[in-house]
């Protein structure tokens, strides 16, 4: 079937999530995870913690939050870091009301900021695309919540490109399990071989998308380390304006192959 749709992963494909001063790579965000707890904290104490109650705290939040990280990736869930953060404050003593939390959530956010830089061409790639016809949407892995990245798109011009957006922190499972794909296809009205996903991960993004039926072209990151192995992407692409000509030859080649 001829393509309809085109759908993308966002971090490390249409942005970069890159924190230049973490040297850990199994933990890419833990500084400035750190620095969200911190910014929340201020607005939770404003006379401050002292170091010891300050380290207590982090202590309970970060068990909190590798747990439930342990479990999503093991189970393939979906959820936000909001949860854990909760529980451990919870756990020492500090109870924030259901009130209050939406104002406090927006400090807690606001050291990623720092981190966000958009890759090359992403604009005038999804421009293009719109203007052919193609349907664009996102479904993406992600322990943050969804209007975080919202206002990030929003801010670097990119959200009306992708009226349909699906973010792991909202639903029941993450990639590669099948289910985050068929939500974003439902969406979208089409079929999953009518569409194609775009993604720096050749495991949960190009074999995620293929599971069910959609082509899966991989992107190149200069901060994932990309081996193909067994897998077999329909395109494999540097940067996003290649795009446009690897989805031209899917399609010459779909409609060879259906004369």
């Amino acid at each position: 079937m001829m393509l309809k749709a085109i759908l993308f992963d966002l971090g490390g494909t249409l942005m970069h999530y890159h924190d230049p001063h973490e040297d850990d790579p199994r933990h890419p965000f833990r500084r400035v995870t750190m620095l969200c707890l911190q910014s929340l904290l201020e607005q939770l104490a404003p006379k401050g913690f002292t170091p010891a109650q300050l380290e207590h705290i982090c202590e309970a939040i970060e068990r909190h939050i590798g747990i439930s990280y342990q479990a999503m990736q093991a189970e393939r869930c979906g959820g936000s870091i909001e949860a854990p953060i909760r529980a451990g404050l919870s756990e020492v003593g500090i109870i924030v009301e259901e009130k209050h939390w939406p104002e406090l959530r927006s400090y807690l956010y606001r050291p990623i900021d720092q981190i966000v830089s958009i890759r090359q061409g992403v604009e005038a790639t999804l421009a293009e695309l719109r203007d052919v016809g193609y349907k664009l949407g996102l479904i993406s892995n992600t322990f943050w919540a969804a209007d975080l990245h919202d206002r990030h798109l929003a801010e670097y011009g990119l959200l009306d490109f992708l009226p349909t957006r699906v973010y792991s922190s909202d639903e029941p499972y993450q990639k590669p399990h099948p289910s985050i794909f068929s939500s974003a296809l439902e969406l979208m009205d089409v079929h999953a071989a009518e569409a194609a996903y775009v993604g720096d991960r050749v495991d949960v993004d190009v074999q995620g998308a293929q599971q069910v039926g959609m082509r899966g072209i991989l992107i190149r990151s200069p901060y994932q380390p990309t081996s193909i192995n067994d897998y077999r992407p329909e395109a494999i692409i540097e940067e996003l304006p290649d795009l446009i000509s690897a989805v031209a030859d899917l399609q010459t080649a779909t409609a060879t192959t259906e004369k």
